[in-house]
């Protein structure tokens, strides 16, 4: 059995510094792991429209309908893939300036339904990114980590506040930002990115999301259940995520390197039983009830930080999501929320754990694993996600 390191693996790709790469056209080059999925097509879709030349690294494991927009764009690459494998990642990563690292198993049901996939693909791969991108000599990543990273508590959040993740996916990201940060130099910006909780109808839509979850229910069943009503969750619109992320993939990177940034708007900050209102104001006619769990998360979050960089205010309220999503099965844009390519877990669960495409990955992944995750952090799973 072949035994592997970090510094093996760098020797046996040829991970090395390299001059920045060049861009004949005068065109930034940006690459997009998970480009496919909910918040990436968009964020694709707007680079392009701004005139980015954008490489996207993307198993499909989900499908490909959300880039059918932009698939004949003469600015636009695709690479099928997979973020663990080291061979499609240094592919990806060549000759670009700039990544934004939205690849993940997400959600706490989704990453609880394999340990080792999820570590793999939300820490280990992001530590094999870091030496990849150095030794191609791309300068800026901005990581997507998210709000849920700050647990359970009773006070508003900022980015100095102490992270305490609840789930096993909170962990991977807390692990990941660190490795990031842990690793920027003079000339290798990484900048996290801790987005709120998403809503909104996007080219790939999830109904494992909270409001758009409970609109569904509320427009096709006429009931809805509230798990803990008095517990807040900061929301962001998807689109709203995705004009905030490219506003700081576009400040200057003195001013974003090795910074955390809280994505979203303080005043979405919502109990559930307030987004639980706003569906009934679009529906009247719904039933609510509320129940008690033992999901403990509960994290109000403040984003002046964002605020001050870029001027960010979300445009989209909860109510927009909401009738937005009302439309689009009035429209018969969606006609079976319970489809499972529209919920993580549940499609992982049926189609299976994606393999690796030989030993060397599985032994590339356990060399960049070998930071463990502490099992009592993780040890109390949480209910399916909000």
């Amino acid at each position: 059995m072949l035994n592997f390191c970090t510094h093996c693996v760098e020797r046996r790709f040829d991970i090395k510094p390299k001059s920045g790469a060049s861009v004949p056209d005068g065109k930034a080059r940006a690459l997009i792991l998970g480009g496919a999925g909910y918040i990436g097509s968009l964020l694709v879709e707007q680079l392009l429209e701004k005139g980015y030349r954008v490489r996207v690294l993307d198993s499909l494991l989900y499908g490909d309908d959300a880039l059918r927009r932009v698939r004949r764009h003469p600015h636009f690459e695709l690479i099928v893939g997979d973020c663990r494998n080291i061979q499609d990642m240094v592919r990806a990563v060549r000759g670009v300036d700039s990544v934004v690292h939205l690849a993940a198993i997400v959600g706490d049901p989704a990453c609880n339904q394999d340990h080792e996939l999820a570590l793999e693909t939300n820490y280990a791969a992001t530590r094999m990114l870091i030496e990849i991108a150095k030794g191609h000599g791309v300068s800026r990543i901005l990581f997507a980590s998210s709000c849920s990273v700050y647990g359970a508590t009773d006070v508003e959040m900022d980015e100095s506040a102490e992270v305490q993740p609840v789930s096993l996916y909170g962990q991977t990201k807390v692990d990941s930002e660190r490795a990031l940060l842990e690793a920027k130099t003079d000339t290798f910006h990484p900048t996290i990115l801790r987005y709120a909780t998403v809503f909104g109808l996007g080219y790939r839509p999830r109904f494992d999301l909270v409001v758009n979850l409970l609109t569904a229910k509320a427009r096709q069943e006429g009931v809805i259940t509230i798990y803990n009503g008095q517990q807040w969750r900061p929301f962001i619109h998807v689109r709203d995520l995705v004009e905030a992320t490219v506003k700081v993939l576009e400040a200057p990177a003195q001013k974003v390197s090795g910074e955390v940034f809280n994505v979203g708007d303080t005043c979405l900050n919502h109990t559930l039983t307030e987004a639980a209102d706003v569906i009934r104001a679009v529906f009247p006619n719904v039933r609510v009830e509320h129940l008690d769990n033992s999901d403990r998360r509960n994290y109000r979050v403040n984003f002046d930080k964002l605020f001050r960089l870029t001027g960010f205010r979300a445009r989209y309220s909860l109510r927009d999501g909401v009738e937005e999503i009302s439309k689009a099965f009035d429209e018969l844009v969606i006609t079976d929320y319970t489809d499972l390519r529209y919920h993580n877990q549940r499609y992982l669960k049926a189609v299976g754990v994606p393999a690796h495409k030989g030993e060397t990955d599985a032994l590339v992944m356990a060399a960049f694993s070998n930071h463990r995750l502490n099992p009592a952090k993780v040890a109390a799973a949480v209910v399916p996600s909000t």
